[in-house]
């Protein structure tokens, strides 16, 4: 309990906030929205970013799949191609760096060593995805072969 009489400075002071408190208060308050704003946002955006890549890549093991059936059905020494696959579209290139026969096997029947001709070739593949508008690219190498091993 106060003793003694209340002046006037003191009632009023003990009736509120000052401006200045209020400006401080205020401008705390506003960092911190706009802080937790920010990190909302970029969140968001990385999510988003991060959902696109998961629905682009998801079919990226069927392409390839796809890519070394073709390049085994043609052998080429170049291929060109694309698709469309869980609505992720793709393009390819390959190209031959190598083309080489299977290793020399003796048999033991003639006593003699076999020579093959080439039939296997390693591909350089250059493979773009793209996906509502953003693309991905991969490097890769595949072999392909063509012809029975006999």
């Amino acid at each position: 309990m106060l003793s003694g009489p209340v002046t006037p400075s003191r009632s009023r002071r003990s009736q509120g906030f000052t401006l200045v408190e209020l400006l401080i208060a205020g401008t705390i308050l506003f960092a911190v929205i706009a802080t937790v704003t920010e990190a909302y946002r970029t969140s968001l955006q990385s999510s988003l970013r991060a959902e696109e890549t998961v629905r682009m890549i998801t079919p990226l093991q069927f392409i390839v799949s796809d890519i070394a059936s073709q390049l085994r059905r043609d052998a080429a020494e170049s291929s060109k191609g694309g698709g469309r696959m869980l609505d992720v579209a793709y393009r390819y290139e390959a190209q031959s760096v190598l083309y080489l026969p299977p290793a020399t096997r003796f048999d033991p029947d003639t006593a003699n060593f076999r020579v093959y001709e080439p039939r296997y070739r390693l591909y350089d593949i250059k493979l773009t995805l793209t996906y509502r508008g953003r693309s991905r690219e991969f490097r890769y190498q595949e072999l392909a072969w063509h012809g029975s091993a006999n």
